[in-house]
Formats: structure tokens, sequence, C-alpha cells
């Protein structure tokens, strides 16, 4: 009878040994299963986090705008191409054309306009003392052959013989100045109320300015 009794006490311990030997094992398994599903969780969430779109990695190492200003100082035309005086002719033509002979000192005949007069400008008669030496500088300045510009005067466009009055640019020159400047010709004082050009520098400087 003691035999039974002590037999079945330590099969009854041996029992209780492995069951509590098989929950610490299952146990800890279940804590080393645990941790590694946190384990696969933090790596899994490190991985698949939001990426920056590669268009805002761009622009976050883009280099800042220069600030150097931009210029202000206005394109200047060339000071020896007379443009603005060309360009503004007025209300009348504004014509080039081609030097089919020169008349006299102060009238030239252009290849389709018959006669074209000097404005305010009169220059010595080819028939009389100082008229060959204006015809051959009128000749020199705007020979035969080349293009000359004339912006005709708005306020007197035609003289009594229906030739066109006007301002006659030789190159970058203006001839009704150039012939005064030279001694070459007379300012018409009696026509400085009656033309566009009576408050052009050269109409002043010759008798315009009193009129």
């Amino acid at each position: 009878m003691k035999k039974g009794g002590i037999a079945a006490i330590l099969a009854g311990v041996v029992l209780v040994a492995f069951i509590l030997v098989f929950v610490g094992v299952g146990t800890n398994q279940a804590e080393k299963i645990d941790y590694q599903i946190e384990l696969e969780e933090s790596v899994s969430s490190e991985s698949t986090s939001p990426s920056v779109p590669e268009d805002e990695e761009s622009q976050g190492i883009e280099e800042a705008p220069s600030m150097t200003p931009q210029s202000t100082v206005p394109i200047q035309p060339s000071s020896s191409s007379n443009s603005t005086e060309r360009t503004f002719c007025g209300k009348y033509k504004c014509i080039t054309d081609k030097v089919r002979r020169i008349i006299d000192g102060d009238t030239i005949e252009l290849k389709n306009y018959l006669g074209i007069r000097l404005s305010l400008t009169d220059a010595y008669e080819k028939s009389k003392s100082g008229g060959p030496a204006a015809t051959a500088f009128t000749t020199k300045l705007c020979p035969v052959g080349s293009f000359i510009t004339v912006d005709q005067d708005d306020r007197q466009p035609f003289d009594i013989y229906k030739r066109i009055l006007g301002k006659v640019y030789c190159g970058n020159m203006v001839l009704n100045s150039e012939l005064l400047d030279n001694g070459h010709a007379n300012i018409l004082v009696k026509y400085c109320k009656t033309s566009e050009f009576t408050k052009e520098d050269w109409a002043i400087k010759y008798g315009c300015a009193s009129k």
C-alpha cells in the first residue's frame, strides 16, 4: 500500500513537472513568436514608409534663383543713323528714292518724282555768283544714283511750281542745314511762319527764331 501510494505521488509529480515544462516552453515560444511578429512589423513599417516623389526631391536640392536684377537701361539707337528723325515724317510723304539729276543747289530730281525743293533754304542760283559752287556742293553730298530721303513739309507740302517741299537727308546729313552752314544758301525768312521745320535748330540759327 505504501509502495503504491509513493508511486502515485511520483507519477503525479512527474505529470505536474511535465505540464509545467510544457506550459513554460509554450509561453516562451509564444513570446518568441510575438517578438518575431513585432520585429517583422517594425521592419515592414520602415521599408514601406511613404517615399518622397522624385520631383519633390529635385526641388529640395534645386539651386536658389539668381537675384541679379534685370537691366533697366533702354536700348539706344545709333547716334549716326538719324532713325528717329527719319521715322516720324508727319502726315505727308516720307520719300526714299534715287537721285536722277541735280538741278541746282536747292532743287533735286528723283527717279520717281520730278522735283524736290528744299524747305526754307534758298541756294544761290546756278547762273549767279556762288551758284555753281552750291550746285557742286549738293552734287557731292547727294550724288546722282544715290538714295536720299525727303521729309515732306506738313505745313507747306508744295511750292508754287508744284514741287515737293521738304527736309532732305543725304546719308546722315541734312542738306538744308549743310548748305546754310557752308555758306551756299540763305534762309527763306518769309516762310518761317508756314513751314513745319521752323523750330529746327538750323532754321532757328539762321533767322526763324524771331519769326
